[in-house]
């Protein structure tokens, strides 16, 4: 029988299911993902496993559909060259507070890049040019709403450098920015699959 085949939930790459069956049979591999950043931030190895399992459920808990189809948004990955120093842009989200980087909803008539740069600026007044036209990576994620049931996302990142910072923009009273370092950057976001995500678009931002 084919696992793929008869599970309910999102489909995953073979890559991907190896790396969370080594999070449930070896806890340092787990632990291992949790070595970057400043310790205060880090979530704790049960934390990280909760959030892996929490893909494999149906959004609607199993009640609809078998094949729950992931809706899209689109992630801004923005990277500034501070001295040698290469820097990512993270953004505090509006319910917990928790580092992340700016990302939304693909509206019509936009494409994954077009809303990226959108979210950009409207999440963290920031404009910049994209360092490649292609997706840098993928990641999913459960999207709690509490009134209208969770969904499951399948999230677009694309690669920006920096070309301009403002000090007013849309959403400045709702969240907080700020510029970390790479390692320490990848050290503080939580949402699975992003950290691998942001070395691949770091690698697109430096070659461009």
């Amino acid at each position: 029988m084919n696992l793929q085949e008869t599970w309910p939930g999102p489909r995953f790459s073979a890559k991907e299911l190896s790396r969370l069956v080594l999070c449930v049979a070896k806890p340092t591999y787990l632990d291992a993902t949790l070595s970057w950043g400043d310790d205060s931030h880090q979530m704790t190895a049960f934390d990280r496993l909760r959030q892996l399992l929490d893909l494999f459920r149906t959004p609607d808990g199993g009640k609809g559909s078998r094949r729950a189809k992931p809706f899209r948004q689109a992630a801004a990955a923005v990277f500034r060259d501070i001295g040698e120093e290469r820097e990512l842009l993270l953004i505090t989200s509006r319910d917990t507070g928790r580092w992340i980087v700016p990302k939304g909803w693909i509206e019509n008539g936009e494409n994954g890049a077009e809303a990226a740069l959108r979210e950009a600026w409207e999440e963290a007044g920031v404009r910049g040019e994209l360092a490649s036209a292609q997706v840098a990576g993928e990641y999913r994620y459960i999207k709690q709403r509490a009134r209208r049931g969770d969904v499951l996302c399948t999230v677009e990142v694309y690669s920006i450098n920096l070309t301009d910072e403002e000090e007013r923009w849309p959403e400045k009273d709702e969240r907080t920015r700020k510029w970390f370092a790479i390692p320490e950057a990848i050290g503080l976001v939580d949402e699975p699959g992003l950290r691998e995500v942001i070395r691949d678009a770091m690698q697109l931002s430096a070659a461009a």
